[in-house]
């Protein structure tokens, strides 16, 4: 392989690690504000506030959800 070829691999294994560096970074900024939201919109309906911070923080977080099925797809691979 010629060193242009190395490189352009190496730019583009760069530039889509910066994309997923910034989706994941707009996924969990997205998660926070959808957690904000979920506690003010229940506290306006009357839910009290420890509630309703009790129950944001059970708030499920896509990108952990990912994560935790990579990982048990790799545990079964292992077996």
């Amino acid at each position: 392989m010629g060193l242009k070829a190395i490189l352009t691999n190496l730019f583009c294994i760069l530039k889509l690690f910066l994309q997923i560096l910034g989706l994941v970074m707009k996924a969990k900024h997205g998660q926070r504000r959808a957690k904000a939201v979920f506690k003010k919109t229940l506290i306006l309906h009357g839910i009290p506030s420890e509630v309703a911070q009790e129950l944001a923080r059970a708030y499920p977080d896509p990108i952990d959800e990912v994560l935790s099925l990579m990982k048990m797809r790799r545990m079964r691979g292992k077996h």
